[in-house]
């Protein structure tokens, strides 16, 4: 074996004597995993180890060799620094005037301050406590504020050390001479910065905001400093203080709304006092959000806007025009959080142009505040689109002037505006190279190249920054969407949950089964060929107002014909257009040229709530939920996604229930292999419990649709565990499908147990069970296993002519083919319960027609709990109120119900 030198390397010349068998020196070769060492191949390559650096630095500490402190810090940067390097560290920050080392030594500072619990000694204190106060004593002010910051972090809790930094930062932070318990104005010291003792003071204030954070987040005592901190000349010292503010907002926001309301720019009250204009982006951000919190109080869901907060809510109506894209998308994040009534109302006001205010947009005249949100939203769109798109190409290999045509009047204007001087420019670049090669020069095509060089780097960042816009644009135009489609739908005037609606419509025309299979990404979803934006957008408004022409002459004619809640839903939401209709074609355009997955997904969801609440002014969005199915490359938590979505809007409007069933239908249809069938029961379930019969009589419709469609062979397996799960579901719910109770026909009458009707009266229930015994008779027996366990449920819930209907049918069943020892087995103990259940139903009938004693209630209770044991095998979870023996028996288990 290979040993370590005396400087802890490892001879790399006795790894030529192993032997190809010989085992490799791995001891030796991660032998820095007791050094500290980052990485274990970084420790086999240098010539010391962690315990040789510390040595040698604390050496040359003690004899104040600046060269060799220097050269021991730069290899200690190799390792994880721990506690016992402190006292070296601050020695050398107090011998040492060098600004590179100081740099080094403040670091492992910083890291030595994960350990500062460990910090109890009181010398150690004592040390830190004194290199403070020297330093901050010293004449650079860079000194100053890199101590104070690293100090507040790496100093453990002591009350000594706490007041002496707070005694720092109460010194900065305040006029001389001034009286700490007065919250009065300091006029000019926060945003005096002309001098060098102005900015140098700012720097100060910047480190004091940010050991506040470190170290003394809600401090009382500091609190009118820190607010009026946001007065800050320096962009991040404003940051850290706005954010500090916020902190004391969450404890007392009362307090603070009254402090900082003399702040909030373009509030006519402050203009020309003391309004503060943010430079940093994201101290602006901040501001929204303390604004947002104290807009939001105290009505913590946002509903009131009362005379206190109003202008806190109007500071974050404005803050929707700031030129920075990031900034106001902020703003628009934060107003999705009030009620829909609260922001239509809302406007933005007129904006003059100023030249303190250049991060604010000018506005002429005043505007609402959801016209204002469009706008910006139609703003950024343009701007990001083409970086979108761009990557689209260059994946796809497409040029950009084949598939867009139109100006800036088009969806995504930017987008051929860019294309175009592209493509020109790179026909430039073609026919200056031809140029400069006949006159033998190459100074026009050199700056040509560097030129598309620059053009292509502006690409790439526009790329980069386009997906979190986009993502996030299309998140929020979701929630705004829904935000109004909840409160714009009908409501019960007694339940106060959405009305479900008028469903009849004309399902030939309004969905057509289309027979086109996966289309590429740059191809129109509905026309299979390249998407002019423009005539689409043209075709799109004209079917949506042949739409509502129709729409009103159908509901005058239907008038009579519906009810007074279903007319109410079909007139009103109709004729209520969806504000953010207009931003749909950006939406539309985007599932085309987007390659991203998340992108396509939010896009998706945006699309459910822009939807219309109105079957005939749905077809447009039904199409491309479809076209989306079609897709080859969309992995299954996309459509996951989207289903999951449609399922929050049909709670929301239930009126879209027949356009979602569709969808489900193409979804197991085109991709059964990417269907999730339990998201698929629970849309149903919820259908279900709109308690409607001809909700009941679509949902029932369009599973009997999706069992009785041709399967494709290749699919044949997947669609076999689809069937299985539609069945199971048909067992759960065909009793509430079909309102069938299982105290139908159970009066007392001369009569032992059994019906004198032979037939089922219930058709509905009667078209289910036959379609089970079919497929438990004719299926593959993981089918057939799956319906009798089915019919045996619809027989437990069922009156008593349904069980003697399945119990015959169960008995005669035949057993000869393959796989029908398991099914048989099964259906054996299924008899056995309905024969014992049918029998004591029979037992007990007559019984009820008089008084029970004490031992026939003690018997009645015991077979009724022992039927619901055995029954309770085949349910999930057996309903607490389930009465197998009869309705009768109620009011003798009442005890053993609750």
């Amino acid at each position: 074996m290979s040993e370590p030198s005396e400087s802890g390397s490892i001879n790399s010349s006795n790894y030529n004597s192993l032997s190809a068998g010989s085992p490799l020196p791995l001891q030796e070769i991660f032998n820095g995993a007791e050094t500290k060492c980052q990485s274990h191949y970084l420790q086999s390559r240098i010539n010391t180890n962690y315990e040789q650096v510390k040595q040698q630095l604390k050496e040359s500490a003690e004899k104040k060799n600046s060269s060799k402190i220097y050269s021991s810090l730069q290899h200690l940067t190799y390792y994880k620094v721990e506690k016992d390097l402190l006292e070296t560290i601050l020695r050398i920050i107090d011998i040492t005037d060098d600004k590179k080392t100081l740099r080094l030594a403040y670091y492992f500072l910083g890291e030595i301050s994960q350990f500062k619990h460990l910090i109890n000694n009181s010398a150690e204190i004592k040390n830190i406590t004194t290199i403070f106060n020297k330093e901050m004593q010293h004449k650079d002010i860079s000194r100053k504020v890199v101590s104070l910051k690293t100090t507040a972090s790496v100093a453990p809790n002591d009350v000594l050390i706490d007041a002496n930094i707070l005694d720092v930062i109460s010194g900065i932070l305040r006029k001389v001479g001034e009286d700490p318990d007065k919250t009065q104005k300091k006029k000019g010291f926060f945003t005096r910065a002309t001098t060098d003792l102005g900015r140098e003071r700012s720097l100060l204030q910047y480190s004091c905001f940010v050991a506040c954070r470190n170290r003394y987040k809600n401090n009382p005592s500091l609190f009118m400093p820190i607010v009026e901190g946001i007065k800050c000349v320096d962009p991040v010292g404003a940051r850290h203080a706005v954010s500090l503010t916020f902190n004391y907002a969450l404890e007392n926001p009362s307090t603070v709304a009254a402090t900082t309301k003399r702040f909030i720019p373009l509030l006519k009250a402050n203009k020309g006092k003391e309004a503060v204009y943010l430079v940093d982006p994201f101290a602006r951000r901040n501001f929204i959000k303390l604004c947002g919190h104290l807009a939001a109080s105290p009505s913590p869901i946002g509903n009131v806007i009362t005379p206190e907060n109003k202008d806190f809510f109007q500071s974050i109506c404005q803050s929707v025009m700031d030129a920075h894209l990031s900034v106001a998308f902020y703003a628009i994040n934060v107003l999705s959080k009030f009620s829909w009534p609260t922001l239509e109302s809302a406007h933005i006001e007129a904006i003059q142009f100023d030249s303190e205010l250049p991060h604010f947009e000018s506005l002429a005249f005043q505007t609402s505040l959801i016209v204002g949100i469009c706008n910006k939203m139609k703003i950024g769109f343009n701007t990001y689109s083409m970086g979108a798109y761009s990557n689209y190409s260059m994946q796809h290999g497409h040029h950009h002037h084949h598939y867009y045509q139109g100006g800036s009047g088009t969806v995504g204007g930017s987008v051929p505006s860019s294309s175009s001087s592209s493509s020109s420019s790179s026909s430039t670049l073609s026919s200056s190279s031809s140029t400069s090669a006949l006159s033998s020069g190459s100074s026009n095509a050199s700056s040509n190249q560097q030129l598309l060089l620059v053009q292509q780097q502006q690409q790439q960042l526009l790329l980069q920054q386009s997906n979190p816009f986009l993502h996030l644009a299309c998140k929020l135009i979701s929630v705004l969407s829904q935000s109004y489609v909840k409160y714009s739908y009908p409501k019960d005037s007694t339940t106060q949950q959405p009305i479900i609606g008028d469903w009849s419509f004309d399902e030939k025309q309004q969905y057509q089964h289309q027979l086109i299979y996966p289309y590429h990404h740059n191809l129109s979803p509905f026309t299979g060929l390249p998407n002019p934006i423009l005539n689409n957008n043209n075709n799109n408004n004209n079917n949506n107002n042949n739409n509502n022409n129709n729409n009103n002459n159908n509901n005058n004619n239907n008038n009579n014909s519906k009810d007074h809640s279903t007319t109410n839903s079909s007139s009103s939401t109709s004729n209520n257009s969806h504000p953010f209709s207009n931003l749909t074609p950006l939406i539309l355009n985007l599932l085309n040229i987007s390659p991203s997955i998340s992108i396509r997904i939010q896009g998706l969801k945006a699309l459910v709530w822009l939807c219309p609440s109105n079957l005939d002014q749905s077809k447009l969005y039904f199409e491309t939920f479809r076209s989306q199915l079609r897709d080859p490359y969309h992995p299954t938590h996309l459509f996951k996604e989207l289903f999951l979505e449609l399922y929050k809007r049909i709670i929301a409007t239930p009126i879209l229930s027949p356009m979602v069933l569709e969808l489900i239908y193409d979804w197991i249809d085109i991709i059964p292999s990417k269907c999730d069938t339990s998201l698929i029961c629970e849309i149903w379930k919820t259908i279900v419990e709109f308690g409607k019969v001809f909700a009941n009589e679509k949902l029932l419709s369009s599973i009997f649709k999706i069992l009785d469609r041709i399967v494709h062979p290749d699919f044949r397996v997947v669609s076999m565990e689809i069937q299985k799960d539609i069945i199971k579901f048909l067992g759960e719910y065909s009793n509430q499908i079909t309102f069938e109770q299982p105290s139908r026909f159970e009066q007392c009458k001369s009569r032992s147990g059994s019906n004198q009707q032979k037939d089922i009266s219930n058709m509905s229930l009667n078209s289910i069970i036959q379609r089970l015994e079919q497929y438990s008779i004719f299926s593959p027996w993981q089918i057939r296993l799956e319906s009798i366990d089915s019919l045996a449920k619809i027989a437990f819930q069922s009156s008593t002519i349904v069980k003697v209907h399945l119990y015959n049918f169960l008995t005669l069943v035949p057993n000869e083919s393959h796989g029908w020892t398991a099914v048989k087995s099964n259906t054996s103990i299924i008899v056995n319960t309905l024969d014992q259940l049918l029998t004591l139903r029979s037992k007990w009938l007559p019984l009820f027609k008089s008084d029970l004693s004490q031992n026939q209630i003690k018997d009645l209770k015991n077979d009724h709990t022992n039927l619901c044991l055995q029954i309770g095998l085949f349910f999930d979870q057996l309903s607490f109120d389930y009465l197998p023996l009869g309705i009768e028996s109620k009011k003798y288990l009442g005890n053993i119900q609750k």
